[in-house]
């Protein structure tokens, strides 16, 4: 089974073990070797693809790592509903925290750094707002990255409702 170390916020795999996860197209190349989002790295632990361990080698469960997340970000549940959701349908997710969004989100068959995304990915809960500026500023930045928004609703159930958002001119 691959380890991965819970490093701050993020899981970093080794060199060594890296291969699989690339192929799928998990997480970002970097010196010390693959670098996994909370979202993916609770992913493949869910999957049975990878053990999430501390600096000290110690296993961490996945209650444990939920609580990390949690206090790392307080709507990690939300946006892990929608990561894995979409991941589940074959898409393929990327952060996008520089667009503004959650996540990028690639269409089936696409390629990240090949292809563009086709979306931006906005997390919300059933039970929040939208203000009427935030969601023109967010669907801006998305037809200015020539980009779709996708607006992830996600209810009490953790189940998740999408809404596309696309920019019009009159």
């Amino acid at each position: 089974m691959v380890s991965g170390v819970l490093v701050g916020h993020k899981v970093i795999v080794s060199k060594e073990d890296k291969q699989y996860f690339t192929r799928k197209y998990f997480g970002e190349e970097t010196d010390s070797g693959l670098e996994l989002s909370l979202e993916e790295a609770l992913f493949l632990k869910e999957k049975g693809k990878i053990d999430i361990i501390d600096k000290k080698g110690k296993k961490i469960s996945t209650q444990e790592f939920m609580r990390t997340a949690q206090r790392a970000n307080k709507r990690f549940a939300q946006r892990y509903a929608v990561f894995s959701d979409m991941r589940s349908h074959g898409y393929i997710i990327k952060t996008a925290l520089k667009y503004g969004g959650d996540f990028r989100a690639y269409d089936k068959g696409e390629i990240p750094g090949q292809d563009h995304a086709r979306w931006i990915v906005y997390v919300m809960r059933e039970h929040d707002s939208l203000d009427a500026r935030l969601l023109a500023a967010i669907n801006r930045i998305a037809h200015s990255v020539k980009k779709s928004l996708l607006i992830a609703v996600v209810d009490d159930e953790n189940s998740v409702t999408y809404y596309e958002s696309n920019w019009m001119r009159l």
